[in-house]
């Protein structure tokens, strides 16, 4: 997930800075997540104390706030500046996005602010929700690549009109 968050980085960087930043925050969340689930050097699964758990959790809503109401509400803009284009694919993308968005609340409910020591389900709730994060990355990189198509076309249509 790391590696293909670091090209879409790439391809989109400079595009948008609230984009540029939202996918900073998402690598710094993936990694947060990594160390918890134990996917990280030196890959032992320790249990995480309730403090780290809780923090991750701020972020994982954090994350999922930002894009529904700040980053969405971008790329829809930029989708009808382009008279429409795209649009209907971006609302059905935000459609499923919002299915993994109940996942992770739930993971959040639960673990947010846990005071109780004993987590017996905890590495099974992890992998669940790292899979909920990949299903959700993986919109939510479709939806930024539309945009820089978007974006390149725009470019291309301009310079075609002043040449």
């Amino acid at each position: 997930m790391l590696v293909t968050l670091d090209k879409i980085r790439q391809q989109v960087a400079g595009k948008h800075p609230a984009i540029d930043s939202w996918l900073d925050v998402r690598r710094n969340l993936l990694v947060e997540y990594m160390q918890l689930a134990g996917l990280m050097p030196p890959y032992r699964k320790v249990q995480p104390t309730n403090q780290a758990l809780s923090d991750f959790c701020d972020h994982l809503v954090d994350y999922v706030s930002a894009g529904h109401f700040e980053i969405y509400e971008i790329l829809i803009q930029a989708y009808e500046q382009t008279k429409g284009k795209h649009l209907s694919l971006t609302n059905r993308l935000i459609d499923r996005i919002q299915d993994t968005t109940e996942s992770i609340l739930d993971f959040n409910e639960r673990y947010g602010d846990i005071k109780d020591d004993e987590m017996p389900e905890l590495e099974t709730d992890l992998s669940q929700l790292g899979l909920a994060l990949e299903e959700r990355f993986k919109l939510e990189d479709r939806l930024v690549l539309v945009l820089n198509v978007l974006g390149n076309t725009e470019s291309s249509e301009k310079s075609a009109t002043t040449a």
